[in-house]
């Protein structure tokens, strides 16, 4: 069984929220750790992710491995944890596909900036 993933998310972010409640109602074995980046308890498990920009994306630390993921690199890992979403750790390292998908990320902000006139990124 792998180790816990705590995955440190903007609670600013609508779609960031929603995603940490949808991992959280999934994750049936505690394997994931879905918390706010500016929860003090996320640097004090995992210090790995001091100084980094937090808030342009997901980030996530293997608190077995100590291994940091950014984004779209999220994905396996958090898909092996979860068992009924196991098929798609494979899918996720087709060459190029981590590509793709955050291409669709950004293409999804841009699409959400132009309708909401919020910015898809903001400066910390």
């Amino acid at each position: 069984m792998p180790a816990p993933l705590l995955i440190a998310y903007d609670p600013d972010c609508s779609l960031c929220f929603r995603m940490a409640l949808w991992l959280a109602r999934r994750d049936r074995r505690g394997l994931l750790l879905v918390a706010p980046l500016r929860d003090p308890e996320v640097l004090a498990l995992a210090p790995e992710l001091a100084g980094r920009d937090l808030l342009r994306e997901i980030h996530g630390v293997d608190l077995g491995t100590r291994r940091v993921w950014v984004g779209p690199a999220l994905l396996g890992p958090i898909a092996r944890r979860l068992p009924a979403w196991a098929w798609a750790a494979p899918l996720l390292r087709i060459p190029g596909m981590t590509r793709l998908v955050h291409r669709a990320y950004l293409a999804w902000t841009a699409w959400r900036y132009r309708r909401t006139g919020r910015p898809p990124f903001r400066d910390a």
